[in-house]
């Protein structure tokens, strides 16, 4: 199906292309969690949906990312490629800052931590820390 392409200004274009980035990946991240076990020692995803309920969502994500494709077509957005070694450091950054803000001085605001607890809670995890710097880009 030939469409015309429609060209919008470039802070309008940037906007969709994000928001199309944005969908697809949630797209595919739903189309995974129902294809693979995910299940970790803190959380697990109870697959509580029936066969027929995956296959049907399958076929709504696969139309969905194809009207994504034609979007991307009909309106030129750009096609961004990411750099793995990028989004592992962003993600070991997040890592990072996730743990550091869950030491004992910060978590004031959730009542006052046990004082005989704060060097073995900090270390353990400034131990998480340390392994996940040890990822490589």
């Amino acid at each position: 199906m030939d469409q015309d392409i429609i060209i919008l200004a470039e802070n309008h274009k940037r906007s969709l292309s994000s928001t199309l980035i944005v969908v697809e990946q949630l797209l595919i991240d739903m189309q995974q969690m129902m294809v693979n076990s995910n299940q970790g020692c803190c959380y697990e995803i109870n697959n509580d949906i029936d066969n027929e309920t995956i296959e049907h969502n399958n076929k709504v994500i696969g139309e969905a990312l194809s009207l994504i494709c034609l979007l991307k077509e009909k309106y030129n957005t750009e096609k961004t490629v990411q750099s793995l070694q990028r989004v592992i450091n962003a993600k070991k950054t997040k890592i990072w800052e996730t743990l550091n803000n869950s030491k004992s001085r910060r978590m004031k605001g959730f009542g006052e931590f046990p004082q005989k607890l704060v060097k073995e809670y900090d270390n353990d995890l400034d131990n998480l820390i340390s392994i996940s710097e040890k990822l490589r880009l």
